[in-house]
């Protein structure tokens, strides 16, 4: 069902003109990560000629981790069917990195929040603020565990001095400008829990709890997006999960997180350390996947693409390393090649390490309900 991928605007800006369209070529026609793909677009410029208005698409908006990483947002992804955009998690550079692939921040639909940790809502209060100071019309309708009402509100406090200059400014709006933000912040919020969360006639998200801290601190959730054109499941932060395998369930595409290297891959690191590996009666659930338990995650759910994503910042600046060896240790050069290597033990299908920018195209004409192409 996935035929394409878009490679992270970070990678193709360094690459010449010339070498740009051998690379662009060579993806299309094959490789072991991307065989069967066809390359949506290139550089920003590029990205500007091409339209996510019909079909569906998902743009990797954050590859990251929690602590800053240069070259890696934090961990989110958009879908986009049709034109309509949801938007998972809000970290780091999400807004940055929408525009880089195309999409204008202030057509965001839906956001899914995953859970409340600061690297998955960093950049949700500043959304929020500048889409309505940006002149949104419309609210934008977020749902996620409980505490989003709370946590927006939070948003809001935080910004208050800015709020109360904005309302100032809207007061005394100049008739002859268009597009004059609304007289308070547009948006809705919703609790939600497992179940199904959304179903119109092209879209329905279903929710699962995710084993990532104790419910009675917060709860974390993952989400399986269902259209006419394929299925796609984004996981936000998660350990070994049952129910993320059957979230997953023949899924086109499945956007996992990969943050905790498999014991041996690095060197030092309190993810690595044998504590944070398995259970224990003090940890009754490990919080982050290894490549080997999310190859074994897909080859149970048979899906048909992995995408690991939520990776620690291993080849990144020096100071992106050095800030977070305490958590993630040191790596070699060689680690994405091992974390490919691990996920490949269990699962024999594609895996494509996420990129930031890096869009895939699920799908391509809608599917009925009988399973055939629709005319």
């Amino acid at each position: 069902m996935i035929s394409g991928v878009l490679i992270g605007f970070e990678v193709l800006k360094k690459i010449s003109h010339v070498f740009l369209l051998v690379a662009l070529y060579l993806t299309a026609a094959g490789g072991d990560a991307n065989a069967g793909m066809s390359v949506e677009g290139a550089m920003s410029d590029a990205l500007q000629s091409y339209s996510l208005d019909k079909g569906m698409y998902v743009v990797i908006t954050g590859s990251g981790s929690a602590l800053p990483d240069p070259k890696r947002a934090g961990a989110s992804a958009a879908v986009v069917v049709d034109g309509t955009v949801l938007q998972f998690d809000f970290g780091r550079g999400v807004m940055e990195n929408m525009m880089l692939s195309g999409i204008n921040p202030m057509d965001i639909d839906y956001i899914f929040l995953t859970h409340h940790h600061f690297d998955h809502i960093a950049s949700y209060g500043y959304y929020l603020i500048a889409n309505w100071i940006a002149g949104r019309q419309e609210p934008v309708y977020v749902y996620g565990p409980e505490g989003i009402e709370d946590l927006t509100q939070g948003a809001y406090i935080m910004n208050k001095s800015n709020i109360e200059f904005t309302k100032f400014i809207v007061k005394n709006w100049p008739e002859r400008l268009k597009r004059k933000p609304l007289a308070e912040p547009p948006y809705v919020v919703k609790d939600v829990d497992s179940g199904v969360i959304l179903d119109t006639p092209k879209i329905k998200i279903t929710a699962v709890r995710t084993p990532h801290y104790p419910d009675d601190i917060s709860k974390s959730l993952a989400y399986r997006v269902d259209t006419p054109y394929g299925s796609v499941v984004i996981t936000g932060d998660t350990g070994y999960s049952d129910d993320v395998i059957k979230l997953a369930d023949h899924a086109d595409l499945l956007i996992h997180e990969c943050q905790k290297p498999d014991p041996g891959m690095v060197k030092g690191g309190k993810m690595t350390a044998e504590a944070f590996q398995k259970p224990s009666k003090k940890r009754p659930q490990t919080h982050h996947t290894t490549p080997t338990e999310l190859g074994k995650i897909a080859n149970l759910a048979q899906v048909k693409k992995v995408v690991p994503y939520h990776l620690p910042p291993y080849g990144s600046v020096p100071k992106a390393r050095e800030m977070t060896s305490l958590y993630t240790g040191e790596a070699g050069l060689d680690i994405w090649a091992k974390y490919i290597t691990a996920i490949h033990k269990n699962y024999e299908g594609p895996v494509v390490l996420a990129e930031d920018t890096m869009v895939f195209r699920v799908g391509g004409e809608p599917v009925d309900q009988a399973g055939e192409d629709a005319k």
